[in-house]
């Protein structure tokens, strides 16, 4: 069977969040590769809250080219980037532009994975808009991410 291979496209690389703006009704479209698929509760806005100060004042902390300044790449993702031969993210990006989109994919789903043993979508996403952003082209299709129920 020959399994058909997805292409690249920047909308499913959005990823589901909780709307916690002024107005009831979330927007159609978030910003930054987001879409609101509910208007969040108080303590659901609240810990959005408290994570977007978290990663900013995190950010604002680390080197300009730490893997960390990706959305959704942390401490363990790139402790694991490195044991890969790649540090930092003009590393990734050479390293990147050099692979086919199958190797790309390999490379990220296996440096991607959470301690569970599952693929981290929202970091394998971000990386992948990333590289796209960044002019890395032929990178690989990203994963659909469901909205939690």
């Amino acid at each position: 069977m020959d399994k058909k291979k997805e292409k690249f496209v920047l909308s499913n690389c959005d990823i589901p969040v909780v709307w916690c703006g002024e107005s009831d009704k979330p927007p159609k479209k978030g910003k930054d590769g987001k879409y609101y698929y509910k208007t969040g509760s108080r303590t659901e806005c609240l810990r959005v809250g408290f994570g977007a100060g978290t990663h900013i004042e995190r950010n604002n902390n680390l080197p300009a080219k730490s893997l960390q300044q990706i959305k959704y790449v942390g401490e363990k993702h790139e402790k694991d980037f490195k044991a890969a031969g790649i540090s930092t993210t003009s590393d990734l990006r050479k390293e990147m532009s050099k692979r086919t989109t199958a190797e790309m994919e390999k490379i990220l789903k296996r440096i991607l994975v959470r301690k569970d043993g599952v693929l981290d979508a929202k970091a394998y996403n971000s990386v992948i808009v990333y590289l796209y952003k960044n002019g890395i082209g032929a990178v690989p299709a990203c994963k659909k991410i469901k909205p939690p129920k």
